[in-house]
């Protein structure tokens, strides 16, 4: 009998599957996407990797910043002013689709946005607005913090008049406050140039991290502070003999790579010269793209199993072990530790509903794109009704319009468009794009309390509970997030009160991956019971005290319309299919998140916005 060890069976989860074809996509080769260090094909070549590194950093073939040029578009100064207008068709009301078609409308052209949804706009944007015993009570399904190193989002905020406010990524002292005025975004480009979307009127300063949310792991629960103090306890419950954090044991065998792209000057990490730069991040991909994130730790890192064991579970990695090394170094080589996070006030969704009003007239709800097809006088899209929303059955469908125009941008999923028929049919990379493109899942479970008990200290939970007031343990912050090894996985609290309500709504589960697999199954109120159970796991059973029996929960895997939460390459894809993902066919252009190299983050889908609106104008 012949039988795979552990090893082996990560290195085949690390394969992309390539699975049969829908519509007008042909099937893709057998070659699904390779895993390395035995990936049995050719490295990519130096000259893709230079062209991705290019993408990644967001420079030119000419070394200039791509990103201060979409600032100046995006908030300064528009497009250029068309002398030949054109009709655009633009295909999906997220941000992506939203902001080409605002962009493109000023600069003179004709737009339509065609949008499946019958009841809203805004993609993976999207804010629960109802659903609670409070009516004052909200919270995010999908996107719900922007950090402070993307420009362009925050930058669009403010130009659109939306309050933010911070997201405190690690906890602080319940009831601490920011002080000083809101900073202006400012953004340093290659050559030197500061960007500022306007003053400075006085020193930002957020509140004190106290990292004292809660590791819950095999049977054992430590505030993150004491845990970094000595994480030898554990460590040990995995069987790791070691008196690293397992955040320090990934930082170490992720600096040879860094080392490619950047140089150690006193406690940080400074890029290196931007010809330096690309050339670096050129053998990073050529050297790495092949792995998973397991292959890298376990073939070239040497990480034991004990190790990759305590570094999925604490860092939240498990799930994603499989998939592509690239996605989480990029994640943790390009994000800063002390970066400050922002939330919108009110809700995310009043990013792409402050957008709304210049559109109104070209938004058409309830027209599902079922049929593309381009000629050389147009394009012609056709659409369905389905009376129905991503979150409900669709009725059946019934043909609705059929519109054209010169061109069209396509910002829906890969998943979805792999649904619509395309004639004639697109260039090969492009369709094998379409076909095996990676999304992940991701699944969000919220529970509404009628008390902020996370802010509690034991004082407060005396005078809550009375006389059923046992001792426990009080988790006594705002904002942050604790990590169990249930089902749970992650936990995060809320960074700020909503006006007018002694209560509050917790994330109380946000997964991704295979761990969002195990909610995806249930039914959505079946979700509430086990999460709330594992909640008590970690902070104790009397938070059930104040446990309004409401709460919210958000699958993007089976979401209609998204098909997932968001592009996540497995190996070998940023540089085997990315290349030809973002690149026009003919009178078809393509934006949206999965197009840029920021995957599920919003700055990523403005890039891919202000880009298709530059290739229209032009």
């Amino acid at each position: 009998m012949t039988t795979i060890d552990r090893r082996g069976f990560a290195r085949l989860a690390g394969l992309g599957a390539v699975g049969s074809l829908v519509g007008a996509v042909p099937p893709a080769p057998a070659s699904a996407s390779p895993v390395s260090p035995a990936r049995g094909l050719a490295a990519p070549s130096l000259d893709t990797c230079l062209e991705v590194a290019r993408d990644l950093l967001l420079v030119d073939e000419r070394d200039r910043d791509l990103k201060l040029k979409y600032l100046r578009v995006l908030i300064d100064e528009g497009l250029p002013k068309t002398r030949s207008p054109k009709k655009v068709l633009v295909v999906g009301a997220g941000i992506a689709g939203l902001v080409a078609a605002t962009l493109l409308k000023r600069a003179g052209h004709q737009v339509t946005v065609i949008e499946a949804n019958g009841n809203r706009i805004g993609g993976r944007i999207k804010t629960f607005r109802s659903g609670f015993a409070d009516p004052a009570q909200y919270a995010e399904a999908g996107a719900m913090r922007i950090p402070d190193f993307h420009p362009l989002t925050l930058a669009l905020v403010d130009k659109l008049g939306i309050p933010r406010r911070p997201f405190y990524n690690v906890d602080v002292r319940p009831g601490a406050v920011a002080t000083g005025p809101v900073p202006p975004v400012v953004y340093t480009a290659r050559d030197g140039h500061v960007w500022r979307s306007g003053p400075v009127k006085g020193r930002f300063e957020a509140p004190k991290r106290l990292n004292h949310t809660w590791i819950r792991v095999n049977g054992i629960i430590q505030r993150r502070d004491e845990y970094a103090a000595d994480p030898r306890k554990i460590n040990a419950s995995f069987g790791l003999k070691d008196r690293r954090t397992t955040a320090q044991i990934l930082d170490e065998a992720l600096d040879p790579v860094r080392d490619h792209i950047s140089v150690v000057r006193g406690s940080e990490r400074v890029d290196k010269p931007l010809p330096e730069l690309i050339k670096g991040w050129a053998r990073v991909l050529r050297e790495f793209d092949g792995y998973s994130m397991y292959n890298f730790l376990s073939g070239h890192a040497k990480l034991s199993d004990a190790a990759i064991d305590a570094i999925g579970t604490v860092e939240n990695l498990t799930s994603r072990l499989p998939l592509a090394f690239m996605h989480t170094f990029l994640t943790r080589s390009l994000v800063n530790p002390a970066a400050t996070y922002w939330e919108l006030a009110g809700g995310s969704r009043l990013l792409p509903y402050r957008l709304e009003p210049g559109l109104r007239g070209e938004i058409r709800m309830d027209r599902r794109a079922v049929r593309i097809t381009t000629s050389k006088s147009g394009v012609r899209i056709d659409t369905v009704s389905e009376k129905g929303s991503d979150e409900s059955s669709s009725a059946p469908q019934r043909p609705a319009e059929s519109f054209h125009g010169d061109v069209a941008i396509i910002t829906i999923p890969f998943p979805a468009l792999r649904h619509v028929e395309i004639a004639p049919a697109l260039s090969y990379a492009k369709r094998r794009a379409i076909i095996e493109l990676h999304y992940d899942s991701a699944t969000k479970v919220l529970l509404e309390f009628s008390k902020r008990w996370w802010e509690f200290d034991e004082e407060d939970w005396k005078r809550e509970l009375g006389p059923r007031y046992r001792p426990g343990r009080a988790t006594h912050v705002m904002g942050g997030g604790s990590v169990a090894d249930n089902a749970n996985r992650f936990t995060y609290y809320p960074s700020h009160r909503v006006p007018g309500s002694e209560g509050g709504v917790v994330l109380a589960s946000y997964v991704w991956a295979d761990d969002a697999a195990r909610w995806d199954s249930m039914d959505d109120r079946e979700r509430y019971s086990y999460a709330l159970r594992n909640l008590r796991e970690v902070h104790g059973d009397r938070v059930a005290e104040f446990y309004t029996g409401h709460g919210q929960t958000q699958s993007w895997l089976r979401n209609r319309y998204a098909f997932g939460e968001a592009a996540v390459f497995t190996p070998g894809q940023m540089t085997e299919i990315h290349p030809a993902i973002p690149v026009p066919e003919g009178r078809l252009h393509f934006a949206g998140e999965h197009t840029s190299l920021k995957h599920a983050w919003i700055e990523g889908s403005l890039e891919s916005a202000v880009r298709a609106a530059l290739e229209v104008n032009a």
